[in-house]
């Protein structure tokens, strides 16, 4: 009996130490839970009492008062220490990203901007305390603030901090976020489908704020059956690029070339995605001068478009084949997937994705759908220099062959192109000079494929978002943007409802280390008697 009222003891004692911790779990409500430990820790140590009464009396006449004491010291040191180290981590944060897709680190895109800094940027973040909104947002803006000294943010409570709303004309529904830079202010509206989430948001909006002189305007040729810039239909649309566009400081307009005497001096660069019919002589005499006097193009030809460009684009040392790139071993043969290990990593383009030691490859892979291979002549004019961008593994080939439902296609090596298949490449003249964009020096860039720049796409296959819009950033001379941009993270979602929520918190924070506490103290006990 009188061991089994130690035991009963101990786990009583502990029972009333974790009373705190249930009334905080419950928000300081008194709950049936809180009162049963409470009365099994009174019941259970009075008993306790009650069977050992002395042998408790002998224990503090001994030596062992002696030892109890220096166990009490080891004890509140240790608590001391504990204490100590949860100050410095909160007076020294450091963290760790564990994720495969790094969702939790800034992106370079966001480090380039905020290291590129000039003077402050304030943030007014119009949430309050008790909003659901509020932690994430805190989290992000830290995040920010700790990159950068010159980054600065602030919370205010729109119901208490009226005079705020009505300054910056808040209202419900609106833009929350106000970020101000040199006199400039750019508003951001959290949770639209277009984000991949608040860092892309507050980035975009840094941007915008902290660009400096005139914004490129990209020109989209029209009148050919081209993608269109906006619309419903997910795979004729390329609304999520121009989107991107606007966000990185890029203009766009649309232009038809049957319409104008010369391409617009106000085009920095001229876009042709998919056109289904052929361009006319004059327009491709048009582009032509446009190149001629250091224009830029950027053009994503898929198999099904027309081949107008064709003999234009020979003339600067790039070869479109009338050819389908399979590639057998996806699970859409017609969706070929890009091999980063043949990219040029020197390049520009791809430069900033290698300085790291880890690499994962898989996170590189473009997918280019309805392609055709696009490669450098033989016949290169001397003063151009022709890269190829990207191109397929070994297993993907180019097949010259009309292909029909039902009918299965295998490699003919007379007449198909062999793998790796070239699949874009782009066009810069030799002397690669700081001054380059202003001496009639243009940049060229194509793509194999339309559909990878539709929304069906640009960002269900997160690099080509990367891929794209770096290639337009360097073919305007706008290499500052051209960065690593913040990434996607997969679905993986578990759905619980509020009380198995508050179950599990309970479960696992106040009754399983009760549990292994008393177990663990009642083990040792059991060992000092044998």
């Amino acid at each position: 009996m009188t061991k089994f009222g130690r035991i009963l003891g101990i786990v009583g004692f502990v029972s009333l130490l974790s009373v705190p911790l249930t009334l905080f779990l419950w928000d300081w409500k008194i709950t049936w839970v809180a009162i049963g430990k409470l009365v099994f820790g009174i019941l259970a140590i009075g008993f306790w009492l009650s069977t050992n009464y002395g042998k408790i009396r002998q224990t503090f006449q001994g030596r062992s008062v002696f030892y109890t004491g220096f166990a009490t010291l080891y004890a509140i040191m240790a608590v001391a220490a504990v204490v100590v180290v949860n100050y410095i981590c909160y007076k020294y944060p450091y963290q760790i990203d564990f994720t495969e897709e790094k969702i939790h680190t800034l992106s370079d895109q966001t480090l380039q901007i905020l290291n590129g800094l000039e003077s402050d940027v304030e943030v007014v973040a119009f949430y309050g305390p008790k909003e659901r909104e509020y932690g994430a947002v805190r989290n992000y803006l830290e995040r920010y603030r700790q990159a950068s000294a010159r980054f600065v943010y602030e919370f205010a409570d729109p119901v208490a901090r009226q005079d705020l709303v009505e300054r910056y004309k808040i209202h419900q529904g609106g833009p929350r976020i106000i970020v101000s830079y040199e006199g400039r202010q750019e508003r951001i509206k959290l949770g639209g489908s277009e984000q991949s989430g608040p860092e892309e948001a507050i980035t975009t909006a840094l941007l915008k704020a902290t660009a400096k002189g005139d914004r490129e305007r990209i020109c989209f040729v029209t009148g050919h059956g081209e993608k269109a810039l906006s619309g419903d239909d997910s795979r004729q649309v390329i609304s999520l690029f121009v989107r991107d566009m606007l966000g990185e400081g890029f203009d766009n307009d649309t232009i038809s070339l049957l319409e104008q005497a010369r391409v617009p001096a106000i085009c920095q660069a001229v876009v042709l995605v998919g056109p289904k019919e052929d361009l006319a002589e004059g327009e491709l005499l048009l582009l032509k001068e446009f190149l001629q006097k250091g224009g830029r193009l950027l053009a994503f030809l898929g198999a099904m478009d027309s081949s107008s460009l064709n003999n234009l684009l020979k003339d600067y040392g790039i070869q479109i084949g009338n050819n389908t790139v399979i590639y057998p071993k996806g699970q859409r043969p017609l969706y070929v997937v890009s091999d980063p290990r043949r990219y040029p990593r020197k390049h520009p383009i791809f430069s900033r994705f290698f300085k790291s030691g880890m690499i994962v490859l898989q996170q590189l892979q473009a997918v280019l759908p309805l392609a055709r291979s696009v490669s450098a002549t033989a016949d290169m004019p001397r003063e151009l220099q022709a890269t190829e961008l990207v191109l397929s593994t070994t297993r993907a080939w180019g097949e010259t062959d009309t292909i029909a439902d039902g009918v299965q296609v295998v490699f003919t090596k007379e007449t198909d192109t062999p793998g790796p298949v070239p699949l874009a490449v782009v066009v810069e003249h030799k002397l690669k000079s700081a001054a380059s964009k202003n001496t009639g020096l243009g940049r060229i860039a194509v793509f194999g494929s339309s559909l990878m720049v539709t929304d069906s796409a640009y960002r269900v296959f997160p690099f080509n978002r990367n891929l794209i819009m770096n290639t337009l950033a360097w073919l305007t001379y706008a290499e500052k943007k051209i960065a690593i941009r913040p990434r996607f993270r997969e679905a993986s979602l578990l759905r619980l409802s509020q009380s198995q929520m508050k179950f599990i918190t309970f479960f696992s924070t106040d009754i399983l280390p009760l549990l292994i506490l008393g177990l663990g103290i009642t083990i040792w006990q059991i060992r000092r008697w044998s």
